[in-house]
């Protein structure tokens, strides 16, 4: 058996042959803990999610990192605003972080095996900043040190971006202390001797040092597989390719995974549009069982449009599989090599595993299921099986949903206001809007006649 993916560095799928060592390890961006987690997270987590059980059923140990950047500019302005103190940042985060294993435990996410913060690894991140500047990849201005990307040739390999075009569109700040438009910072130096002691003064790191120092640390120096949403192609991944590979010589990853972008009411997900939809506000009306099938239904380079009736459909194709598969007790004692003898003698099982296997097809294995339901119902084993996966690969607990009771989040009531607001402006495109945004989170909003 072996597993094709993506790589979004070769733009072609690619076996991932470090199979045959028995060990993958996976590296995968996490979240800047300031905010609730939204369904883009949802997204990405699930998918990754879905990768490490199907590799760990084929027989593989996965060492699987994914982490938090705890010390961000997001963070400080939420720690000021919030606390009115910029070092109220770990508090801040810690809140979020617990709130962000919570909605992972309801999504049925497996633990990683490593989550490190970043305020856990700065020696690390001085230490590798150091070798950079020493080997001329970084120079030092004050107290801040950047990465100059004409040090490394291959700059542009990853997002397909030459460095002319990058340079011409780049949307970067006004710094004339920068040797090329293009660089960026490896440590943000601080006036107020705050944060952390280095060899060029207080200061932090920057956003793209960190995920190289933390994969490093916990896997070294070439992983097999890097991750994330396709948002963070470039710069962040961009970034993380060349001051990696210019410190250790070597490729940092083999393979490079993305998943696709989810649409809100066929417009991207965005703080600015007001179409932000958080994970928790999401759940108090919709059981995350069904927003992990909803994720699962749709392949994870393929954009989402997320709306209620993709739910509602979602949800009624769940409970159908609940129907046939959710009283089936668990395979006992079911190893790699019994999947391996099962896909040589059973042709259902192994179109099943090579829609997985063909780059995590996930739809294609559910529309394989519902298109054999009959066929499968008539046979104890397959049933079995196939209840075996549903629960094991694709993380579906097959339990009873949750009844959900119409409670008014804050976030909701907001979502209220704006749009009475909006009726008292006449904005009835912003109203209408915002009443589909509160019908894919469940609220159907009713307008009364006033009679006069």
């Amino acid at each position: 058996m072996h597993i094709t993916l993506t790589n979004t560095l070769s733009k072609k799928k690619e076996n991932l042959s470090c199979l045959k060592a028995g060990e993958v390890k996976l590296y995968v961006c996490g979240i800047t803990p300031y905010d609730y987690a939204h369904i883009g997270h949802g997204r990405v987590y699930v998918f990754f999610d879905v990768l490490v059980r199907l590799l760990t059923l084929m027989g593989n140990n996965v060492l699987y990192v994914r982490n938090f950047t705890d010390i961000d500019d997001k963070l400080i302005n939420k720690a000021i605003a919030t606390k009115n103190d910029p070092l109220a940042y770990k508090e801040v985060a810690q809140f979020f972080i617990d709130q962000f294993h919570d909605d992972m435990k309801k999504l049925g996410c497996l633990s990683p095996t490593y989550e490190p913060r970043v305020t856990e690894c700065i020696p690390e991140i001085i230490a590798f900043v150091e070798k950079l500047v020493a080997q001329g990849n970084a120079y030092v201005v004050g107290s801040d040190v950047y990465f100059d990307i004409t040090t490394f040739s291959a700059y542009g390999k990853l997002s397909k971006r030459n460095l002319t075009e990058m340079v011409a569109g780049a949307r970067v700040e006004v710094n004339e202390v920068k040797r090329n438009p293009g660089d960026f910072a490896l440590w943000k130096g601080n006036d107020e001797k705050q944060f952390w002691q280095s060899p060029w003064g207080y200061g932090r790191p920057g956003w793209h040092i960190e995920c190289s120092v933390m994969a490093e640390k916990f896997l070294g120096p070439s992983i097999d597989i890097h991750g994330g949403g396709m948002d963070l192609i470039f710069p962040h991944h961009e970034n993380e390719v060349a001051q990696s590979e210019c410190l250790h010589k070597k490729p940092f990853a083999s393979i490079w995974l993305h998943n696709a972008f989810v649409n809100i009411n066929k417009e991207k997900m965005s703080k600015s549009l007001g179409n932000f939809i958080t994970l928790n506000t999401l759940f108090a009306s919709h059981d995350p069982m069904v927003v992990r099938y909803f994720y699962l239904q749709h392949h994870y380079r393929t954009p989402i449009d997320f709306s209620d009736q993709e739910l509602e459909a979602a949800k009624t194709a769940y409970k159908k599989l609940m129907t046939h598969f959710g009283a089936v007790a668990p395979l006992q004692s079911f190893t790699s090599k019994d999947l391996q003898t099962l896909c040589e003698t059973d042709t259902l099982v192994r179109q099943l595993i090579a829609s997985l296997t063909d780059d995590l097809n996930t739809p294609k294995f559910l529309g394989i299921v519902f298109e054999h339901l009959a066929v499968i119902a008539q046979s104890h084993h397959h049933v079995s099986f196939v209840a075996y996966l549903l629960r094991t690969v694709l993380g579906l607990s097959l339990q009873p949903l949750e009844e959900k009771t119409q409670e008014i989040t804050p976030e909701i009531q907001e979502l209220l206001n704006r749009r009475e607001q909006a009726r008292k402006e006449k904005n009835w495109a912003l109203a209408d809007a915002l009443r589909d945004e509160l019908a894919t989170l469940g609220y159907a909003v009713q307008d009364k006649k006033v009679i006069k």
